[in-house]
């Protein structure tokens, strides 16, 4: 079933879970008020609510600048990819990307629609409906690829230390493990602070797991903006913040 870009949902969507996937991973939806959701899968272990969350991790050993092991043909449909004996699950890609990186090969990236998983280190990506590979890629030691999981699936509390993926918002409800449900990337939310911000000042990823922080302490390896304190915070409780996610 195809779904429209972005659904149009009322305000109780964003608190249903579901064990059963309802959505493609990644859909987008908007509440009457404008916030945004995305449609999500929880990693393996059982969400927090109203807590900042990221990507699966992408520096997965052999998913990471993999050599070339079948030759790319302009048009082709489907993409072999040489998990180095890290499997991917069946349709675990869907939604996810393979990065052709080489500059010879420039650069080009393609969004999988489904994969299978073989007997051998080799996993089959279908491309999505309407993408062929633009340019030819030889076998070569110097022909890489890595492969993404989609940014929704997956998702994980983000670190206390330096995130592993791009933030993806928050979850307004607790998400059970491997489970479906919504995350908010913009709009007004709840979210856990880990210092005093400021109501109007910018908030950022802290080195708080799950936390925001204010923008003053960032460093060179927290940066990232997730949006606006709305309320003042105080460190270890929750505020009201602007998200600015998308």
């Amino acid at each position: 079933m195809a779904f429209p870009g972005t659904l149009q949902v009322d305000y109780a969507t964003g608190y249903e879970t579901t064990t059963a996937q309802l959505y493609p991973v990644g859909q987008r939806a908007e509440s009457p008020d404008g916030s945004i959701y995305r449609y999500c899968l929880m990693g393996s272990t059982v969400g927090e609510a109203n807590k900042l969350y990221q990507g699966a991790a992408t520096a997965v050993t052999n998913w990471t600048t993999q050599t070339h092991t079948v030759a790319l043909a302009v048009g082709d449909t489907e993409i072999s990819f040489d998990d180095g004996g890290t499997p991917f699950t069946v349709n675990q890609l869907a939604g996810g990307s393979l990065l052709v990186e080489e500059t010879d090969d420039l650069g080009h990236i393609y969004r999988v629609k489904s994969n299978v998983v073989t007997a051998s280190t080799e996993t089959i990506c279908q491309l999505e409906d309407g993408v062929t590979v633009q340019v030819a890629v030889l076998v070569d030691t110097a022909n890489v690829l890595t492969a993404n999981l989609s940014p929704w699936a997956e998702i994980v509390i983000t670190p206390a230390t330096t995130p592993t993926n791009i933030v993806v918002g928050v979850p307004r409800v607790i998400v059970a493990a491997n489970a479906y449900g919504w995350i908010q990337s913009r709009g007004v939310a709840s979210c856990l602070t880990a210092s005093a911000t400021l109501p109007g000042n910018p908030a950022i990823v802290s080195g708080t797991g799950g936390a925001s922080g204010i923008a003053a302490s960032q460093s060179a390896n927290i940066t990232g903006y997730v949006g606006r304190a709305i309320n003042l915070g105080i460190a270890g409780d929750f505020h009201a913040i602007y998200l600015q996610l998308e």
